[in-house]
């Protein structure tokens, strides 16, 4: 399948750059959402893994990344009128609205009220919340899934339909020098896109002209006062090529979204790439740190034997609900800002250390790479000023119905409120106990 887009010359500048095998296009930060992500914590709640979940104005929430120690799917008695009320990312909420540890001290959130949308048969409720603090990392979450929201509209106007997710690492002997390092954060970006545009770009004969959507993570998810150093790549299937049976205004050729090849294995599933090409990424990774660790005067076992070093790669196929759930949660998951994670690990250790110099200054913003630098002009008509909000199932807009109190929502509700959580991109519904009901009584209220 090919898609053709709108021809520009700015597009055909694009694809000039991303052919060259070096020197490389610029990538290009993200806006300033990304110094308001977010990421995950604990709580004694229905569902034990961690969620990712949003307030108004279009996020697309309600995520897991570990799997619930709970969930089903709610029966017809949970029901009011066959009507299902949900809070999407009720985890998220208990874990991150008000953190116990003394970093977050006068950063504490309160659910003013809930909003509440429909899209037939469900009404999603997503609480609005306030604080006093920027600090807050439910806040922080909510702002950069306002963001991720916009993309998968773009996404979806493109009609992309596979995304190959590829996580390189760096080794402890790597991570631990470059927290210790002043430009770190340009080192480590430099790296990168080497690899990108000499590596990943030169794969195959199909491989030049792609896009990527990368976050580099410095922290361990499950200990994220360690230094772990990674990033998180997305890459949709398709590249940017010349058509030469189409000139633009200037008569140069038109540019065109193609789309790349996948590997099909034998049970007939499609993967990103086969496994010796697999293995020669992996390869190519490893040599850039080798390179890098040398030049540092960096040394480590790894340095002899690249399986040592670690690139996870899965996908994910745009041909279903689940597949949008997923990139859905892909983008949610990869962009977290790190006082997620932290709020997490310290509302399970109290006593942990303040987190340290190298963590609190960074804030995640993403770059782009490739075609996705001119995501907007490939994806024209679409409107992003439109307030609306998107299904966590589908990505579709809902119809918003109603803001209501607490009180007001368990009225209309019956008393029957659920909560709706995502594992690997499958929906978990189940209903909140008289514990998680006295407990959002609780925050609906103001700090002193």
């Amino acid at each position: 399948m090919t898609t053709s887009t709108s021809i520009n010359s700015i597009a055909q500048k694009e694809l000039e750059r991303t052919s060259e095998s070096c020197g490389g296009q610029p990538a290009v930060a993200v806006s300033d959402y990304m110094a308001e992500g977010g990421a995950g914590v604990a709580s004694p709640s229905p569902i034990s893994a961690s969620s990712q979940a949003t307030n108004q104005g279009g996020g697309v929430e309600g995520y897991l990344e570990a799997p619930p120690r709970q969930g089903r799917s709610p029966d017809s008695s949970s029901l009011r009128d066959g009507v299902s009320y949900r809070v999407v990312g009720f985890k998220k909420l208990r874990q991150l609205l008000q953190p116990k540890h003394p970093y977050f001290e006068a950063a504490w959130a309160w659910v003013k009220e809930f909003s509440y949308y429909s899209d037939g048969n469900s009404h999603f409720c997503y609480p609005r919340v306030k604080s006093y603090s920027r600090k807050n990392p439910y806040r922080k979450m909510q702002l950069r899934q306002k963001h991720t929201a916009r993309t998968i509209k773009k996404l979806l106007a493109l009609k992309v339909d596979r995304f190959a997710i590829v996580v390189p690492t760096f080794p402890k002997e790597v991570s631990e020098w470059l927290c210790q390092q002043a430009g770190d954060r340009d080192m480590v970006w430099r790296l990168f896109k080497r690899f990108w545009n000499e590596d990943y770009s030169a794969l195959d004969a199909d491989s030049d002209g792609q896009a990527a959507y990368v976050n580099l993570h410095k922290w361990k998810t499950e200990e994220p006062t360690s230094p772990h150093y990674h990033f998180h790549c997305i890459v949709p299937n398709y590249r940017l090529v010349e058509n030469g049976d189409i000139q633009d205004e200037d008569g140069n050729n038109a540019c065109e979204l193609k789309e790349k090849p996948w590997h099909k294995q034998r049970g007939g599933r499609l993967v990103p790439f086969s496994d010796d090409t697999l293995d020669l990424l992996k390869q190519r990774w490893h040599s850039r740190l080798v390179a890098f660790a040398r030049r540092h005067s960096l040394k480590g076992d790894w340095m002899d034997d690249y399986t040592k070093i670690d690139v996870f790669v899965e996908y994910v196929s745009w041909d279903n609900d689940i597949g949008k759930a997923k990139l859905m949660n892909k983008l949610n998951y990869q962009s977290r800002h790190w006082t997620e994670d932290y709020a997490d690990y310290s509302n399970k250790h109290l006593d942990c250390a303040m987190p340290p110099d190298w963590l609190v200054r960074y804030d995640n913003k993403a770059r782009v790479f490739g075609w996705w630098v001119r995501l907007s002009s490939l994806a024209p008509g679409v409107d992003m000023d439109k307030k609306e909000k998107l299904s966590p199932i589908d990505g579709q807009p809902m119809e918003y119905k109603s803001t209501l109190s607490f009180e007001g929502l368990l009225h209309v509700s019956g008393g029957k409120v659920g909560y709706l959580e995502f594992y690997k991109g499958e929906p978990i519904e189940g209903e909140l106990t008289p514990g998680d009901i006295e407990w959002l009584r609780s925050v609906m209220w103001k700090p002193p």
